[in-house]
């Protein structure tokens, strides 16, 4: 088993090691600035496979945006010439010319629809193998800091709205534009003046919406984030739901949910009046005021002869049509613009420095003699030491046991032997190599790590004990449940091996996954067992079992057991006595009895007439 395989909550880190390169403490590197043109340029390899799909959808877009503007010319032919003329076959000629264009138009529009939704799937399912791959390359560190909610806020729900890029808002964007444009072109012909006229309003109204959206991006970017905070608090209370009930604390949850989402709907309020505010302050402007200064300059032309009935229909028609691509355009371009806000959030991610920058070390590792910690020291923020002057030596094929209280520092010197942090001070080696120069990979896979909470995956027993890696064989777990004495579990399932475990494992007991991590550790033929306060939370029935097999556990291996239970490290060949992050004592157990009374006070505490209980 690879260290990285019971790593609980740094489980998506470590799925599978050989693709494992994690981040930082958390530094986040962001560009000075960026641009569309940033984003674009960053955005290109994700859809350069799918370049045809995108011309159609620009060709579709200039097609259509021509096909709009034609219906209303027709009509104005039917009003100008075929009605007065009294020719019912020429009007029912444009009458037919009308249906095609229509239709035409609907057509094209609906394959644009089709095909762009297609391409922002498969864009953005792109987009988040990226993203998700890079969260496996993040450090363990980076995961105990961070909501699980928090996450999957961002890899899914803002990965959603990325897709709005890919989709048929961005290329309606481009058709608004080229639809006024044209539209401008088509009334400047019919009437320079009329045109010149409502000119100036469209001019302020654009000018507005632009303030308008520049102004809102900032409060986009904050609902984004109280959306992740809800999310990740939902998702903290649902998996403590168990003691949220056997508490009575319902009440408090509900209190701090509607806090925080109070938060977001007055926040959410507050921009959504401005925005729809704005835009219907702008259809009023344009449904009344435009048609009222249009059939004011156009009437005494239409009354003089000098301007047809068909020129004010085009013209109508234009404004309606104007109308709703302008609140469309407006809306479009917020969703762009929300869209790069997430985009930003994601981004934020994917800049986050991954193990492969921390842990730059190639050096293939060879453990045949010995691990030595020589003056350690590590502190996880700042100089607020957690182990100071830390040395001893790990012999292979030795058991070396970390006893001491809790906070001493036990758990810290397993995650530097892991390769989790860098060394502050000092450093550790394997046969005399510095650890910080072997690729920390290639390491992590003789480690076998076992610890207090075992994270049980999706899937069956068979699965879970070799973590999807289709090369150990079903005789290999079978042998390695064999030895971790696991058949009762087995035995009593349905499906053997095969049988599907509930979430996290919720249908065995606390001693059954942690057996099942032991024959992980076994399946995966770790050279280098490590045991994290492993039996801390197990009923003594199930440690005793487990102390039977340890002996064929540690056959063979080096083991570092850190524990509480002084049981299960009374045989080591070699007891550290940690406190303060120091260790203040080491031998056999029968050393330290005779000279470290904090030693022989615990193993008092814990073993009164010879009866092992917890600490």
């Amino acid at each position: 088993m690879t260290v990285c395989e019971t790593l609980g909550r740094g489980l998506l880190s470590c799925l599978s090691c050989q693709d494992f390169k994690p981040e930082t403490t958390g530094t986040i590197l962001k560009p000075e600035k960026q641009n569309i043109r940033y984003y674009i340029k960053l955005l290109y390899p994700y859809i350069k496979d799918d370049v045809g799909l995108l011309l159609f959808g620009l060709f579709a877009m200039l097609f259509t945006s021509a096909l709009y503007l034609v219906d209303p010319l027709i009509l104005a032919l039917i009003v100008d010439k075929s009605i007065p003329a009294g020719d019912m076959g020429l009007t029912f000629r444009y009458a037919g010319m009308f249906i095609a264009v229509v239709l035409a138009s609907g057509l094209v529009s609906y394959l644009q629809i089709v095909l762009l939704s297609r391409l922002g799937i498969k864009v953005i399912t792109k987009f988040k193998g990226r993203v998700f791959n890079h969260l496996l390359k993040l450090p363990v560190e980076w995961f105990n800091k961070r909501p699980v909610g928090e996450l999957i806020s961002r890899v899914e729900s803002d990965s959603e709205r990325v897709k709005v890029l890919f989709s048929g808002h961005t290329i309606s964007v481009v058709s608004d534009v080229l639809f006024f444009i044209g539209v401008f072109i088509v009334l400047f012909i019919r009437d320079w003046q009329v045109t010149a006229w409502i000119t100036l309003p469209l001019i302020l109204g654009g000018a507005g919406y632009f303030f308008l959206i520049r102004y809102l991006a900032k409060y986009y970017r904050q609902i984004r984030e109280k959306h992740a905070v809800i999310t990740a608090n939902i998702t903290d209370y649902v998996q403590g739901m168990q003691m949220v009930q056997a508490l009575n604390r319902q009440h408090k949850v509900i209190d701090f949910l509607r806090k925080s989402s109070d938060d977001k709907y007055k926040l959410e309020t507050r921009t959504g009046f401005t925005e729809y505010g704005s835009q219907s302050f702008v259809h009023f402007l344009y449904f009344a005021v435009l048609i009222v200064i249009v059939i004011y300059l156009s009437a005494p032309k239409i009354i003089a002869g000098t301007a047809t009935l068909g020129t004010l229909i085009v013209f109508i028609q234009y404004i309606y049509r104007l109308v709703w691509p302008l609140l469309q355009l407006s809306e479009h371009v917020m969703q762009i613009q929300r869209s790069f806000v997430s985009l930003r959030r994601i981004l934020d991610l994917t800049e986050l420095t991954t193990e492969d920058e921390i842990f730059t070390g190639t050096e293939l590792p060879v453990f045949e003699q010995e691990i030595r910690f020589e003056n350690v020291w590590f502190a996880y923020q700042d100089e607020d030491w957690v182990l100071q002057d830390v040395s001893f030596t790990l012999p292979k094929g030795k058991k070396v046991a970390l006893v001491g209280s809790s906070g001493s520092g036990k758990t810290t010197t397993v995650n530097l032997l892991c390769g989790f942090y860098p060394l502050n001070r000092g450093r550790i080696t394997i046969d005399g190599k510095p650890l910080d120069e072997m690729d920390f990979r290639a390491w992590r896979r003789k480690i076998g790590l076992i610890l207090q909470d075992i994270y049980l995956f999706p899937g069956s027993i068979l699965e879970n004990v070799r973590v999807y890696n289709d090369l150990i064989s079903e005789a290999k777990v079978q042998q390695a449940i064999d030895i971790v004495q696991l058949h009762d579990l087995i035995e009593k399932q349905e499906d053997g091996l095969h049988s599907v475990l509930a979430e996290r494992g919720q249908n065995v007991s606390q001693g059954e996954k942690q057996l099942i991590s032991f024959a992980r550790a076994l399946a995966f033929d770790a050279e280098l067992i490590i045991m994290d306060e492993a039996t801390a939370s197990i009923d003594p029935q199930t440690e005793a079992r487990i102390q039977r097999g340890m002996d064929k556990v540690f056959e063979g291996r080096t083991a570092l057991v850190v524990a509480h239970r002084l049981t299960s490290v009374l045989d080591a060949d070699e007891i550290l006595f940690f406190e303060d992050g120091k260790i203040i004592g080491r031998g056999t157990h029968q050393d330290l009895m005779q000279s470290l009374p904090q030693y022989k006070h615990l193993v008092e505490l814990q073993m009164p007439g010879g009866e092992a209980k917890d600490v």
